[in-house]
């Protein structure tokens, strides 16, 4: 499970920013473009090293083909139950698959991998990495009052 999103100051490094989107944001939106006409999925961002975001998804998938087609992404993710209760941000960057040691590293982050994978033993094959290097982004803290927001270029 992940963590609660802290309390958002103007203080927020772009560090800090990045780490938080593993550490508290389960799942996020991709933005793709393929053939001039954009795609969205969802995917778990699992890894902040190094100012980067890591991922992993199945070679298999129309997704897997639009990341290598075009190296470009952004992602979006909002946490709360409500409008007035909620968090989110948009990050957008440059994509590139990584040396599938990376897997090891998620796996060992994420250890309900190995329970969302263990009944398909071929799964794990079929995973290959992905680093996203951040170009810009954006977050928002509606939970506060005023709203807070903070852009980042890096």
């Amino acid at each position: 499970m992940r963590e609660q999103v802290p309390t958002l100051d103007s203080s927020l490094s772009k560090e800090e920013f990045l780490n938080l989107i593993p550490a508290a944001f389960q799942s996020v939106v991709f933005g793709t473009v393929a053939n001039g006409r954009p795609y969205t999925n969802v995917a778990d961002i699992e890894l902040c090293l190094d100012g980067k975001l890591y991922f992993a998804t199945t070679y298999e998938k129309s997704f897997y083909q639009r990341l290598q087609a075009q190296p470009y992404v952004s992602i979006t993710a909002l946490k709360g139950e409500e409008t007035m209760s909620s968090v989110g941000f948009t990050l957008n960057g440059t994509v590139k698959e990584v040396d599938l040691s990376y897997l090891d590293k998620i796996y060992e982050q994420h250890p309900e991998m190995l329970e969302i994978n263990k009944t398909e033993s071929e799964r794990r094959e079929l995973l290959r990495p992905f680093e996203i290097t951040p170009t810009d982004g954006f977050v928002y803290d509606l939970r506060q009052t005023p709203i807070f927001q903070k852009a980042f270029t890096f």
